[in-house]
């Protein structure tokens, strides 16, 4: 039997002006325990080539704060100074491009939560967010395992900190709550006979495979919102789009099983 990790992250979109909904996200990338061992070691070798050091962590946001010549993550991460040439900055995402479409799929959930708040009339909140979405992500991940003859984990970047436990801890219980009383589509037993787990890693382990997922969720919110980016700035939004998970189903598949909006 095949053996799958999900890797997920999340983000927000919170307008306090009002003047576009507000969205949250959370989406990543689906990768074949077999491919593993690849997608790393490209990573590392990238990685010592353009810093000359796999030490580095890839982050997102960090990157294109340090293509805008940030000081302030220049001085947190002096290694990034290469980075404040652009052509740089698309050498980044042209590599995590390159392994989205080479060797993963993409899953994820897009949730409006000003919509929810206007048709269902739920309090604007990450927790109601964050479960909404995982029941959807988790639903659309199963039917990927029973596709694919697989079980498969869950793997998230942890957000505790020393004085905080509750952020993991949270997401836990979501997790069990929704394995034991299933999702829309399947039962409790459906779940647990493919889902193996949920971990979380802390950012400075250097996780290089949940790095790739720290690059999926923004992008699919910037164009919900219809904000994009500029022309001129490196995007893998396309490589995303592409590599959505479509439930083998080509029209509007990728729309019901890849990346969901919940609204």
């Amino acid at each position: 039997m095949n053996e799958y990790t999900l890797y997920l992250d999340e983000t927000k979109l919170w307008n306090k002006n009002r003047n576009q909904h507000n969205v949250y996200g959370i989406a990543g990338v689906i990768i074949n325990k077999e491919d593993k061992l690849e997608i790393n070691n490209k990573l590392i070798d990238f990685k010592k080539r353009m810093f000359n050091t796999s030490n580095v962590i890839l982050h997102e946001t960090d990157i294109r704060q340090a293509g805008k010549n940030n000081k302030k993550i220049l001085n947190e991460i002096p290694e990034y100074s290469l980075l404040t040439r652009r052509k740089n900055v698309k050498l980044v995402f042209n590599q995590i491009g390159d392994i989205i479409n080479d060797y993963c799929y993409v899953l994820g959930a897009i949730i409006d939560v000003t919509s929810l708040n206007q048709n269902y009339k739920i309090k604007e909140s990450t927790y109601t967010s964050y479960y909404l979405g995982m029941k959807t992500i988790m639903e659309n991940y199963v039917k990927f395992l029973y596709d694919h003859n697989a079980t498969g984990n869950i793997i998230l970047e942890s957000r505790k900190t020393i004085n905080n436990q509750k952020l993991d801890l949270r997401i836990r219980k979501q997790y069990y709550k929704i394995i034991c009383h299933g999702t829309y589509r399947y039962s409790a037993l459906y779940l647990q006979n493919k889902l193996t787990g949920i971990s979380f890693v802390e950012k400075m382990n250097n996780d290089h495979l949940l790095q790739i997922a720290d690059f999926i969720p923004r992008p699919l919110l910037l164009h919900y919102v219809k904000l994009g980016q500029k022309k001129s700035d490196p995007s893998i939004y396309q490589r995303i789009r592409q590599n959505r998970y479509n439930g083998g189903i080509v029209h509007n598949g990728a729309g019901k099983y890849g990346v969901v909006l919940i609204n």
